[in-house]
């Protein structure tokens, strides 16, 4: 009872990574039409930031410019690229933003090498002990540094104009602009959230294991099966997909370590999207208008 306990515990921390960058992909869909598959990259860029900058300042320093560089450079991207590709088809946007994570992915190999790096993250590889469970401090401080997020963000969506401006745009551009909403402000905004959220996820994903490395952005595009089982247009989804992936892949590593040669765990999260999609194509939250494409 006790391993399963442990296990469950390190499931959820890294679904919570999964549902902090899950909120990124759906913030960006509804904030500004537009699904970024480079989204895994600057996760991987937020966490290269912190790990390059913590060598020569205190951690949270390093953080805070970290998210506001990361922040700054989704919102370029959202400018210089994205905003040109307003009207066309979704297959041609959903190429530019391929084609921007190849660009930053050969980036971070030209600034940072092939090799990996020591973790991001703020706390050690110390562990406590709750009654019989062994609990890692890094997964401490992943869930209750998202559960504090996670506070934050309803907060801003619920009670602050930005945030109200925000949903607004997102239940119908149109309508927005006519009330005086500035609908690109948002968009930006909408990238800059979504920004911050890949910083946050990108210091704690690093913890699973505790290496920063270049399939950092890889690894991060799990949170894509986690969107898709939650609803890609449900903000609530988005974290109960990441919760479900992450349990699913810890539990599947040790409980059918012996099936697939040990790699079963790695599929796992694309299975159940399956087999979501075939019973509610719009994820388990989703909104039934939703467009497959």
């Amino acid at each position: 009872m006790s391993l399963f306990l442990q296990l469950g515990f390190q499931g959820i921390a890294l679904g919570m990574v999964y549902g902090l960058i899950g909120l990124g992909f759906v913030i960006m869909f509804k904030g500004s039409h537009t699904f970024n598959f480079a989204h895994g990259e600057i996760v991987a860029i937020g966490a290269y930031s912190v790990l390059a900058l913590m060598a020569v300042m205190p951690w949270g320093l390093a953080f805070v410019i970290a998210v506001i560089t990361t922040v700054v450079l989704a919102v370029l991207i959202e400018a210089v690229f994205l905003r040109r590709m307003v009207g066309k088809s979704v297959t041609t946007v959903v190429l530019a933003t391929l084609g921007i994570s190849i660009m930053l992915h050969q980036a971070i190999l030209m600034i940072w090498g092939v090799g990996t790096h020591g973790s991001a993250g703020p706390v050690g590889s110390g562990t406590v002990n709750v009654g019989s469970v062994v609990l890692p401090w890094s997964g401490i401080a992943t869930i209750g540094t998202s559960v504090v997020v996670l506070a934050g963000l309803a907060y801003f969506f619920q009670k602050t104009p930005y945030g109200l401006a925000l949903r607004a745009t997102a239940s119908h551009q149109e309508a927005a602009l006519a009330q005086g909403i500035d609908v690109r402000r948002m968009f930006a905004l909408s990238w800059g959230l979504a920004a911050f959220l890949a910083v946050v996820a990108g210091v704690f994903l690093a913890s699973f294991p505790r290496v920063v490395s270049p399939s950092l952005g890889v690894v991060a595009l799990l949170a894509i099966p986690a969107i898709v089982i939650g609803g890609m247009d449900s903000l609530v989804g988005a974290i109960v997909g990441g919760l479900i992936v992450g349990l699913i892949q810890v539990m599947g590593s040790y409980y059918l370590s012996d099936i697939g040669g040990g790699r079963l765990h790695e599929v796992l999260p694309y299975i159940v999207m399956f087999a979501v999609l075939v019973v509610r194509p719009y994820g388990l939250f989703g909104s039934k208008s939703i467009e497959r494409v």
